[in-house]
Formats: C-alpha cells, structure tokens, sequence
C-alpha cells in the first residue's frame, strides 16, 4: 500500500477494536496489527499506565521484531530520545515525530544508533498523548522509515488525529468498568462518586444487559426513564436526544459510534455519559449476559455521578470576567472531558475549543490546564 488514508472500512474495523479493547485489554495486540496493516506498514505501538483501572501496558507494538519490542522495555525505553518532547506535547493532538526530538539531535544518540536505525531506520513518524496526568500516562504513535516519510508520515498523523479521541473514549470506559479501579480514582482526585452505571441498549433502545447502579438511576425516574416495556432513555431531554441519534445511527449501520455529553437530573445532579458502539461477535468471552439470540451491534452506555460539590457558574463567571462559553469549557476540562469531546458536545471545531480554553486560562491568571482544573474544584461549594 502507498501512503493510504484510512478508507471507511477500515475505520470502522479500527474502532470495533478499540472499544472491543476497552472490554478485554488483551485485543490492544489486534488493534495494533490491524493498524499496522491499513497503515502501510508504520510500526505502530500504544504504551503507559492508568493506576486506577490496573492498566501496564508496556510497550504493546506491531510491525517491530520482537527482539525490539524486548529490548525497549527492558532498556531502551529509558533512554527514548522522542519522550521528553512527547510527555510535553498537547493531550489529544498528532505530534511528528521530528516535533519531538529534531533528527539532528536524535542522531548522537545511543537510542537512535542502537535501536532506531538498525530496525530499517525508523526514525519518522509521530504519535498523540491520550492522557496525561499523575495517575495516568497513555500514549500512541507509530514509527515509519525514513525512504518511507514522505509517502506515509502525513497520512499517518492523520489517521492517528482520528483515532485518538474513540482511544480517549475506549480508556474512560476501561477504568469506569472497574469496579475497584474507580473506587480508587474516587479516592485520588474525587471528581467522580462510585456507581457508574453500565448498561447494554439494543438498537430497538431495549435494555439487554444493566448493573446495579443501573437500578438506582432508573428506579426513581430522576435520571434515566424506562417505559415498562424494557425501553430506556433519559429524563434529561438534551441527554435523551442524543441517545435516540445513537440509536438510528445504530439502525442505519453507522460506524463509529461515540458521544460524550453531560445530562443532568431532576434534582439538578450531573452526570458524565459516554456512549460507543458494542459488537457483540468482537467478545467472544462477554463480560456481560446478553439477551439469549442478540448478536447484532448495540450500544454500550455508562453513566457516573459527578460529586456532590456544585459550581456557582453565574458567580465563577462574574468573579473571572468569562464569557459562558469560556466558563462552559472550563467547567468541561475540570469534569475531565478533552478538548475534542468538548468540540463534539458543542458542534465546533477543536481549535475553537483550544482558543476559548486558552482565554479562560489567561483570565484566570492560569499558567497549566490542572491549575484552571483546580480553580473551579476550588469555587465549588456543597
């Protein structure tokens, strides 16, 4: 292949193994060799930790030999030349490789001598940071020989600017479905209460599969709504006519499939949504117990709590001298949504996200995204 961009097939298979990979972290290797595949042949590769859910993911690569993918975890890893640039990268944007590390100063290197250029010269290519902060670390790229940088680096960091918002998404997932990982993320940054309800929608919007928490959303009525029939949405209208759009895109055959967005309760609580598409075939060890005869793709739906303590949006706002939408997405990155979830919330585009948030920040005398995070967990009152 030459220099391909990801065709609608293969995007859709690619996102298939992510959020098939957020259930059963063993299908990152597919994932990979898929990618791998579709790409051209860019070695591609996913590494970091998320404490909280029990993520190590080493460096999980395809395209290397495997006597490479040894050595980098046992040495080399420590002395990579691109990750210092890397770790002070923007979370969520394609970064070359040559961004990084310039190739000059990569060439003096015992990394680049000893494990870049004997694998074909690997010393293109680029990747993004899907999180980063003190209990997670999470990054993906891809490595591509230089004969080959012109004709694969471009389309590459295009596929990976697509990709990593479903890797952001499929990760949120993976440390929501962990019962014991989410009680200890509560207790590091408190931002989220335990009981994240996960739930199964067929594309008719029939419950097939639900957890506990599920029951105290539903039972009240105060945030999720069943019609006795086995159907479910939320109370929240803005919430339930998301729902319905992923339930015809599920009909239509759309792929991906993914929404993150904020509903709100009758008591005025918040809750964090996040839906993506489930292909049942993709699991065939299933961490949950279908409907007996469901094999069609449904939708996997979980939704947590926000803590208890609340914003004054009007006050924060005045205090600051913001404009709503300012405030909005100030308020969005301290409830842990990336500016790209926030661009799909709002129908704008990601560099008008980044604009408002940097004018926030300024405002707020606000030299980092965690200290503009604290700022607002700071003005919240009980």
């Amino acid at each position: 292949m030459a220099g391909p961009d990801l065709d609608v097939e293969s995007y859709a298979r690619l996102t298939r193994l992510i959020y098939a990979s957020a259930l059963d972290q063993a299908r990152w290797q597919d994932f990979l060799t898929e990618l791998t595949h579709v790409s051209g042949g860019v070695c591609t590769h996913l590494f970091g930790f998320d404490m909280p859910a029990g993520i190590s993911l080493g460096l999980t690569a395809a395209g290397y030999a495997p006597e490479y993918v040894d050595s980098y975890n046992e040495y080399y890893g420590e002395v990579n030349s691109w990750a210092p640039g890397f770790a002070n990268a923007e979370v969520g944007i394609a970064t070359p490789s040559q961004w990084m590390c310039s190739k000059e100063t990569l060439y003096s290197t015992e990394f680049y001598n000893d494990w870049v250029r004997p694998q074909e010269n690997v010393a293109a290519g680029g990747g993004a940071l899907i999180f980063k902060d003190v209990t997670r670390m999470l990054a993906f790229g891809g490595n591509i020989r230089l004969k080959d940088e012109e004709k694969l680096e471009a389309p590459w960091l295009r596929t990976v600017g697509l990709l990593v918002p479903h890797l952001q998404q499929a990760f949120e997932i993976s440390r929501l479905m962990s019962g014991q990982s989410l009680e200890l993320d509560l207790l590091h940054d408190r931002t989220i209460m335990p009981g994240a309800a996960v739930m199964v929608l067929a594309d008719t919007g029939f419950l097939l599969y639900a957890n506990t928490s599920t029951d105290r959303l539903t039972e009240d009525r105060a945030v999720m709504l069943d019609d006795h029939a086995g159907r479910l949405s939320f109370r929240d209208p803005d919430a339930a006519d998301i729902l319905e759009k992923c339930l015809k895109q599920l009909r239509a055959g759309v792929e991906p499939i993914s929404a993150t967005f904020v509903s709100t309760g009758a008591d005025g609580s918040r809750y964090a949504c996040r839906i993506v598409r489930f292909t049942p075939e993709d699991h065939p060890v299933s961490p949950f117990a279908l409907m007996l005869g469901y094999w069609r793709p449904a939708l996997l739906v979980t939704v947590s709590p926000v803590a208890g303590r609340r914003l004054d949006r009007d006050a924060f706002m005045t205090a600051h001298g913001l404009t709503a939408t300012e405030t909005d997405v100030a308020v969005g990155i301290a409830e842990g949504l990336s500016p790209a979830e926030l661009a799909e919330m709002r129908s704008v585009s990601i560099h008008t996200i980044r604009n408002q948030l940097k004018s926030a920040m300024q405002k707020t005398g606000s030299h980092r995204q965690a200290e503009l995070v604290r700022l607002v967990e700071s003005s919240k009152t009980v």
